[in-house]
């Protein structure tokens, strides 16, 4: 309780929930919106708070080299696996364009082609990455709450798809 106490923020353990509800709310949106700068900022805030106006100096300790290299460690294989599995949703959108931008000219006179569309999912996975790798707490649990249910929703219904298709034809066919 000691422990808990010296957490205050503005001399209130209220204040300090307070802050940190906000700042993981903030931190959840920034990962849903793919904008890593609300949370960065927020960060910024939240420190300076509780450096002027908190106890910063009893979470301290816990910024050893060992553990910072850990959890950037964990955030950089978070990231690699997040890049996978993005780049097999790109693989999904774009396997029916043509291969190259040469190709696409020849066939529909655009530059959609699976070399554009993966040069332009590069451009927009930096900031993704970056991301992922800082803010891999929030992000896997965004990204399991969100894509994974959604996969895990979807791959049900494809296994009852025939039978509710059997039903919708018997519905159609009684007209």
């Amino acid at each position: 309780m000691e422990a808990l106490l010296a957490l205050t923020l503005f001399g209130s353990v209220i204040w300090f929930w307070i802050s940190v509800v906000v700042f993981l709310i903030i931190c959840f949106s920034s990962d849903v919106e793919e904008n890593g700068f609300f949370a960065f900022g927020s960060l910024i805030i939240v420190s300076v708070l509780y450096y002027f106006w908190g106890d910063i100096k009893i979470l301290l300790p816990m910024f050893t080299l060992v553990n910072i290299a850990v959890y950037l460690g964990v955030g950089l294989l978070f990231s690699t696996f997040r890049t996978f599995f993005a780049g097999r949703e790109l693989g999904k959108e774009i396997k029916d364009l043509p291969k190259t931008k040469a190709d696409a000219l020849k066939i529909s006179h655009s530059s959609n082609s699976q070399e554009y569309q993966k040069e332009r999912f590069i451009d927009d996975l930096k900031g993704n990455v970056f991301r992922w790798w800082f803010m891999w707490p929030v992000s896997l649990i965004t990204w399991l709450v969100t894509d994974l249910v959604k996969e895990v929703w979807d791959w049900s219904y494809s296994k009852v798809k025939n039978f509710y298709n059997y039903i919708l034809d018997l519905g159609i066919k009684s007209v």
